[in-house]
């Protein structure tokens, strides 16, 4: 399915206009990071390579949907050059927050103990630093409807 917007819209979502001042065109000139533009023109294969499979991780290990939706999330935000982390803390900002992610997957993500102490910690060290995964929030949002959409809904 998302190949299909690849293919019928990606050259046009890449050739659309870029706002002359936006998060996103900062981001672009100062990282050189394609962000939302980017992740649609390609069909979003960060939702099908990162997304949906640790979405189907998480239900593994917590049979919970919200424990599995935490586990994409951090997947994502471990490997995605979130262009709004980027926006906010920069390049070190950006690696913080991936770096944070990896360490809680590697610790056995929502499998862990007390998993859920943990992403809220990590949360808070967010705030503190005003970092927000937001590119990593549309992509869960977008890897949940594609999981709907191949179910059945």
């Amino acid at each position: 399915m998302t190949d299909i917007v690849a293919r019928r819209w990606g050259d046009a979502i890449l050739r659309g206009p870029i706002p002359l001042r936006s998060h996103g065109t900062d981001v672009l000139r100062r990282f050189g990071a394609g962000g939302a533009r980017v992740e649609a023109a390609a069909g979003f294969p960060l939702v099908r390579e990162i997304g949906l499979p640790a979405l189907h991780q998480g239900r593994a290990l917590a049979r919970e949907e919200g424990a599995a939706r935490i586990q994409a999330f951090f997947a994502l935000m471990a490997e995605v050059e979130d262009t709004n982390l980027l926006h906010r803390g920069g390049a070190a900002g950006l690696q913080d927050a991936q770096r944070a992610a990896r360490q809680f997957l590697a610790a056995g993500g929502v499998g862990q103990g007390g998993w859920d102490a943990r992403a809220v910690a990590i949360h808070q060290a967010f705030v503190r630093r005003r970092l927000s995964p937001g590119g990593c929030a549309d992509l869960l949002a977008a890897t949940i409807f594609l999981d709907a959409v191949k179910s059945g809904l």
